[in-house]
């Protein structure tokens, strides 16, 4: 019988999802040893991200478990399961996704892991002190660098007092290093005015939306950017937005997101609600006490260039949501680009329809009743273990000094014994 070259199992099983490919270990030494190498590995990870395959959607949540559900499947509900991770507690705040690898951390954001939920893959990043956990605003963001074939972590820390920033600063985590370093922080002048929302990758970079006063004075916000392979921060225009003139809305707010490999951004219209009309009483700056007007998706076709935004839709509270609606986040494509899975106030997940406009909701099965984050990671094999370092051999470089100590080693080494 002839034997098939490697390259032919490698390029067969590489269109496998993850979890069919356990198994196949089993088969023999051969496929253990090739399943498990690094260049399989890349190959499986391209191939999934070309195909747009073995895609899952994760839900997180305070006070409750952390679930996952597959995402492309023919029938229009997801069955959710609980999802194992390395953190003592069940409570999970998801910082990013990139390459089937997840960045994780409890509430306190101390205790931070890179973990690989298919294959329990996991490393613990060391932990840093944040100063004043009450007052101070700690963003993180997760990516790649293909540059230094690296997986990155950046931790923005901004302290407040008296609401205006009194101090800032950036460090940046290396896989490869197992080490934490400073970076350059963007521009003074500069906020991140939403807390919860934690860097978005798109082309090694990643985008968090940051105001000033002056940007605030304008009604209008920017995208900052930092660049995982120069860790060096830019700046960039958001979409414009309409002037109240021209629409009545009450309250602004941005969330970057990333669609197909593209930055988008959300700018979403907010009114009071009708019970805060009624009730002057009320805390008009409770989101609570808000409801949508509109929201305006924004795609920039060409990264870098603000005259590419692009408007993808524009819609209002879909029909069907029943309670008031202040949010709405898209979160994925579909495998056929003609619909968007949105999620509205953390409470429910459907698909927009790009063509009808028309939305319809997924039953989502498995969830208990409360508030959920959302988000999306493709399956791989990407490994978080240490990677043995190279030992290093110094050359002595003066060859006449301790020559009888040589001479004493190279007897040693040929095999002398010491008999007792």
């Amino acid at each position: 019988m002839a034997t098939f070259p490697t390259t032919i199992f490698a390029e067969i099983l590489s269109k496998l999802p993850v979890k069919s490919l356990f198994p196949m270990k089993l088969v023999c030494k051969s496929w253990y040893s090739l399943i498990k190498s690094p260049y399989f590995i890349k190959l499986h990870l391209n191939q999934t991200l070309i195909s747009n395959s073995d895609r899952y959607l994760l839900k997180s949540s305070i006070g409750a478990a952390f679930y996952y559900a597959k995402l492309d499947l023919p029938h229009n509900y997801l069955s959710f399961s609980t999802l194992e991770h390395p953190l003592e507690y069940e409570e999970v705040e998801v910082f990013g996704a990139c390459n089937g690898v997840v960045c994780i951390s409890n509430y306190d954001k101390i205790d931070v892991f890179l973990y690989n939920p298919l294959t329990k893959s996991r490393r613990k990043l060391p932990p840093k002190r944040i100063p004043n956990p009450e007052k101070d605003c700690v963003l993180f963001g997760f990516g790649y660098d293909s540059k230094s074939d690296d997986y990155k972590v950046l931790r923005i820390l901004q302290g407040f007092s008296c609401q205006k920033c009194c101090y800032d600063e950036a460090q940046v985590y290396s896989l490869n290093n197992n080490a934490w370093k400073s970076v350059a922080f963007v521009s003074k002048p500069y906020f991140f005015p939403f807390a919860d929302c934690h860097g978005v990758l798109v082309n090694e970079g990643l985008h968090y939306i940051v105001s000033s006063e002056e940007l605030d004075s304008q009604q209008r916000k920017m995208i900052a950017c930092f660049d995982l392979r120069t860790e060096k921060f830019s700046l960039m225009d958001c979409p414009l937005n309409d002037d109240k003139s021209k629409t009545e809305w009450e309250y602004l707010e941005f969330c970057v997101r990333e669609l197909g490999g593209c930055l988008a951004v959300m700018v979403t219209y907010l009114v009071k609600s009708y019970a805060a009309q009624m009730l002057p009483y009320l805390d008009g700056d409770d989101v609570r006490n808000r409801r949508l007007l509109r929201a305006d998706l924004w795609v920039m076709k060409e990264y870098g260039n603000k005259e590419s935004w692009v408007k993808l839709f524009s819609t209002g509270k879909p029909v069907g949501v029943k309670l008031y609606c202040t949010c709405i986040r898209p979160i994925v494509y579909s495998k056929d680009g003609r619909r968007v899975l949105i999620d509205i106030d953390c409470l429910e997940v459907g698909w927009y329809d790009l063509e009808s406009k028309t939305y319809e909701k997924v039953d989502a099965r498995g969830l208990p009743q409360t508030y959920y984050d959302t988000g999306y990671f493709a399956g791989s094999l990407v490994s978080l273990e240490y990677k043995p370092q190279p030992i290093k051999i110094t050359k002595n470089k003066n060859k006449n000094k301790n020559t009888k100590k040589k001479d004493s080693d190279r007897f040693l080494s040929a095999g002398f014994k010491l008999k007792l």
